[in-house]
């Protein structure tokens, strides 16, 4: 998947948030265990996602380009 939680695990950890207050904020534990092994999630649930945590999309995800990508 192109699409990386990686800046979204950072913001956390930069901001001393774990994913026990965000499911403590309702985020669903499948939700969490998608986000860390960087498996889609809905564009939904990262807005909720930018409410709990006072940040904007780009703050939680990146775009990893694969090779296939620089030919377009």
């Amino acid at each position: 998947m192109p699409i990386s939680f990686r800046p979204m695990r950072q913001y956390m950890q930069k901001h001393h948030i774990s994913f026990y207050r965000l499911a403590n904020e309702g985020v669903d534990a499948q939700t969490l265990q998608r986000i860390r092994h960087d498996k889609p999630i809905t564009t939904e649930t990262l807005g909720r996602l930018c409410g709990i945590m006072k940040c904007q999309p780009g703050d939680l995800i990146e775009y990893i380009y694969e090779d296939e990508d620089m030919h377009v």
